[in-house]
């Protein structure tokens, strides 16, 4: 009895009044490939991973609250001691290189546009963050061409 099929039909009488479907299907279907998935482990499904760029924007979204403590930042301590120590570099130690002033400049005028454009932090701190990336890269290439 290795597969058992049996369809069972369900007819209303002659008069066709009821107050249930017309027809009922029954279907039971046993063999050894059903029997084999039934067996198998329960599906443990696993932990969701959040992504670390979602988990950092919905952070800057929630600092809508300290948003006059982030323009701070962005004005006096970014555009205010980064930017001008950033230029120094370039300029004493990689012998004044206008490439670098371009990117300098060119890497920090969205945090300073974005900040005068009263944008929220969920835009704000994103640029701030990749504009103090650039400043790192550009005062080490000052250092490196210095040494070389």
């Amino acid at each position: 009895m290795s597969r058992l099929i049996k369809v069972i039909f369900y007819w209303c009488e002659r008069d066709q009044i009821c107050t249930s479907k017309s027809m009922y299907m029954q279907q039971t279907i046993s063999s050894a490939s059903f029997e084999r998935i039934l067996r198998t482990p329960a599906y443990v499904p696993k932990k969701t991973r959040t992504n670390s760029l979602r988990k950092f924007i919905s952070w800057c979204d929630q600092q809508e609250k300290n948003r006059l403590l982030w323009l701070g930042i962005a004005l006096m301590g970014h555009i205010g001691m980064i930017v001008p120590l950033t230029l120094l570099s370039v300029l004493f130690l990689a012998s004044n290189n206008f490439a670098l002033w371009i990117v300098v400049l060119c890497g920090n005028m969205p945090v300073l546009a974005l900040n005068l454009a009263a944008q929220p932090p969920k835009v704000t701190i994103p640029v701030m963050l990749i504009s103090l990336i650039i400043n790192i890269v550009v005062i080490a290439l000052s250092i490196v061409t210095f040494i070389v």
